[in-house]
């Protein structure tokens, strides 16, 4: 597996072939160098170590995260619980579920934070998304882990977000209040609410 990483590392240019050469493999790692050397050494091996991690149907995680926006861009737009859970599933990527939460809370925060505090609508996006992720884990679609991991996210990238959206936050603060209030209310209809 550590040879893997190592071999799809240089693949994607963050580590240099030379970190593999024979000068860097005189320690109680050889093994795993010489193991990720012949990884790189086969035939289309770039083809092959494509699929090392990332999206199990071997897509580009690019394309995944292009796939991610456009369901969700649209599901802003109709709303629909049911056929955005269908393209969840279809996505495939169960392990990658994080990102679909980043990047659907980051969009919502986006269209939000634009709108007048005064608007009475002003959170609608946040709550959508709160309601989509909310249904999804009642589902089994996305797990309540990957729904956390998504939102540790969000706060490392904060400031970030904060410079194209000031609120953001105070958006994420209510978004989270948001996520546990559908915890609540899903757990309240399995207990029989």
């Amino acid at each position: 597996m550590v040879a893997s990483f190592l071999a799809r590392a240089v693949v994607d240019e963050v580590l240099p072939p030379a970190f593999l050469s024979e000068q860097n493999n005189n320690r109680p790692g050889d093994i795993v160098i010489e193991k990720a050397v012949n990884l790189l050494s086969r035939e289309h091996c770039n083809a092959r170590l494509e699929k090392v991690w990332g999206p199990g149907d071997g897509r580009p995680v690019a394309e995944l995260k292009v796939e991610m926006d456009q369901l969700l861009e649209e599901y802003l737009m109709s709303r629909e619980l049911d056929e955005a859970a269908r393209c969840v599933k279809e996505l495939d990527c169960r392990h990658f579920h994080h990102e679909l939460i980043k990047r659907g809370t980051k969009a919502a925060m986006e269209v939000d934070g634009k709108k007048s505090t005064n608007d009475p609508a002003a959170l609608s996006n946040l709550d959508a998304m709160a309601a989509l992720f909310g249904f999804l884990v009642q589902n089994a679609i996305v797990s309540e882990y990957q729904v956390k991991k998504g939102v540790s996210r969000l706060h490392q990238i904060l400031e970030d977000i904060a410079l194209d959206v000031p609120t953001a936050p105070k958006l994420l603060e209510s978004f989270e209040s948001m996520l546990a209030v559908e915890s609540t209310s899903e757990n309240g209809k399995e207990n029989g609410g």
